[in-house]
């Protein structure tokens, strides 16, 4: 027997003895979570902290890949393109941010696995990922961390968006 039937049953009857219909005396069903992706925000400055924040069909996140760079989709082919920019660092907990792209290894990614990778440390002893934190909280900074086998860098794309995979139902 399910835990609530007796709480179903007892409403059912109170219901039913004060005149009422009952339509539906199933447990409603857990609303499923909202997917969450990469999101560059309103801004396309140099040096703005890249985020997270509940998908939406928005251009702060919708990417494009290409040439090993994740761009901005809305300033692809513009004079001054946006990309995912890691810093000079490689340091866990370093917030990732967008960057006019360049030629440079700060913005060349690696996708591998489902974990979105810095180039130039794929095959190290420490390779960095892209990570969420623990939180997929609306406005939380994405960083650098080292890569594990973890949800926090665990990725899907799909129609231009960047996911975090264990919000996807």
């Amino acid at each position: 027997m399910h835990p609530t039937t007796p709480i179903r049953l007892l409403t059912a009857t109170l219901i039913g003895a004060a005149g009422l219909t009952l339509l539906n005396s199933a447990p409603a069903a857990a609303a499923a979570p909202n997917p969450v992706c990469l999101d560059a925000t309103n801004s396309r400055a140099d040096n703005t902290k890249v985020r997270l924040w509940t998908c939406l069909d928005h251009p702060n996140q919708k990417w494009v890949i290409q040439g090993g760079q994740i761009k901005v989709e809305d300033t692809v082919g513009t004079a001054r393109e946006v990309c995912l920019d890691t810093t000079n660092s490689r340091a866990n907990n370093t917030n990732v941010r967008l960057w006019t792209c360049l030629d440079h290894p700060n913005q060349k990614w690696v996708i591998q696995d489902g974990q979105i990778k810095v180039e130039d440390t794929v095959g190290t002893a420490r390779e960095v990922c892209l990570d969420t934190t623990n939180s997929r909280a609306n406005n939380t900074n994405v960083r650098l961390w080292t890569c594990l086998d973890h949800p926090n860098q665990k990725w899907v794309i799909q129609g231009g968006q960047i996911k975090v995979e264990d919000t996807l139902s």
